[in-house]
């Protein structure tokens, strides 16, 4: 009777949290669900050939279990895929200006980070917004060159109707044309700093047709939209925030970036179109290969001019501090090993499960023989 209250004492002094809680749910589970089909069968075979019925199919479940885990991505998982940052450049990827920190190869073909006075010269980014001038349409125009000043107006307007007299946003008199005014100033800035990235997402036509036209000599590399960069430049803006280049927390004058373009290179080809023999094609080729290629990609920034915000305002748009050199960060796609532990369970439960049946089947042959030796005598 004392070790069964000892035992009792034990367990009451365990703090039932989740983890424990969960793990006992699973054992108890387990020995309750597989025991007892464990015990139906020893009954019925004995104990020998019962445990090793149960045993094989255990392992049976098991493969299945893990090949599903292996073909949806589920249960249990590995390293999921990630950028990489490889290396660090400030100024021309291209030259290398500086011997300590010499640009790496790769990047020889990127152009001169700089704006380009006109469209056409070389070895400099042209501006997306000359570009959308130059070759846009008359609504594209309108929507990324041109500031409304009526509809930024109603819409203040109307919110300023909708606040209480008591309310501390409420404008008044003259305060409604300068917040008109504030609002049309930030248009006007994010106008002028759109990137070619983001253009590309919006109109890829014009990017493509001032490659065509040679204003963007990118070689090997590929322009990227921002929503297709999206998750490398989280890693690169992670990257920066930690590393000593002075966008820390506590640097409040000098700690914000602009991101600007984004180039892609390498990785498994893309669909050109989305043709039926394209998509085919496509799938074919990508499945036959044995490896996937690098897949690399270059994020720039640049530091962003300080200003001092407002209060009861929002903040100001980040704009580029033009005497700040550009920063190009250099990405390699890590693909993890997201489902190579579903894999192995599948193998190793396989093997197992294999050797089991190699068990039973040679069991059955020696009784068989015995059977036999027996009938003849």
């Amino acid at each position: 009777m004392a070790s069964v209250f000892s035992a009792v004492s034990a367990l009451g002094a365990i703090s039932f949290d989740n983890e424990i809680r969960g793990l006992l749910t699973v054992l108890l589970g387990s020995a309750i669900l597989m025991g007892s089909v464990w015990l139906i069968i020893s009954t019925n075979t004995g104990f020998r050939l019962g445990t090793l019925i149960a045993i094989s199919a255990i392992f049976g479940w098991t493969v299945m279990m893990a090949f599903i885990w292996s073909l949806y991505g589920i249960g249990l998982q590995g390293a999921r895929p990630s950028w990489e940052v490889q290396a660090i450049h400030i100024g021309n990827p291209s030259v290398t200006e500086n011997e300590a920190n010499p640009p790496p190869e790769i990047l020889d073909d990127l152009p001169n980070p700089v704006t380009c006075a006109n469209l056409g010269d070389q070895d400099c980014i042209p501006k997306a917004i000359q570009v959308v001038r130059v070759l846009g349409n008359s609504q594209l125009k309108a929507e990324l060159d041109s500031i409304d000043a009526g509809t930024i107006r109603d819409e203040v307007t109307a919110f300023n109707d909708a606040l209480a007299t008591d309310d501390p946003r409420k404008l008044i008199g003259q305060e409604v044309e300068d917040e008109v005014q504030r609002l049309a100033d930030e248009q006007r800035i994010r106008n002028e700093d759109l990137t070619l990235s983001e253009l590309k997402g919006v109109a890829p036509e014009l990017t493509e047709e001032v490659e065509r036209r040679g204003w963007l000599d990118i070689g090997d590399w590929n322009l990227q939209t921002t929503q297709a960069a999206g998750e490398a430049i989280t890693a690169a803006s992670d990257y920066l925030a930690e590393a000593d280049l002075g966008f820390g927390p506590t640097d409040e004058q000098s700690n914000t970036f602009v991101v600007l373009d984004a180039y892609q290179q390498g990785g498994k080809p893309k669909r050109l179109n989305n043709g039926v023999w394209e998509r085919v094609s496509n799938k074919v080729i990508t499945s036959a290969m044995p490896r996937h290629p690098t897949n690399y990609t270059v994020v720039q920034v640049q530091r962003s001019s300080y200003k001092t915000p407002v209060a009861g305002q929002a903040p100001p748009p980040a704009q580029v501090d033009p005497n700040e050199p550009v920063i190009s960060v250099l990405l390699r796609r890590n693909l993890g090993r997201f489902r190579l532990p579903g894999i192995l369970v599948t193998i190793g439960s396989g093997l197992l499960f294999l050797a089991s049946l190699l068990m039973l089947h040679t069991r059955d042959l020696e009784v068989r023989r015995r059977l036999e030796g027996e009938g003849s005598g």
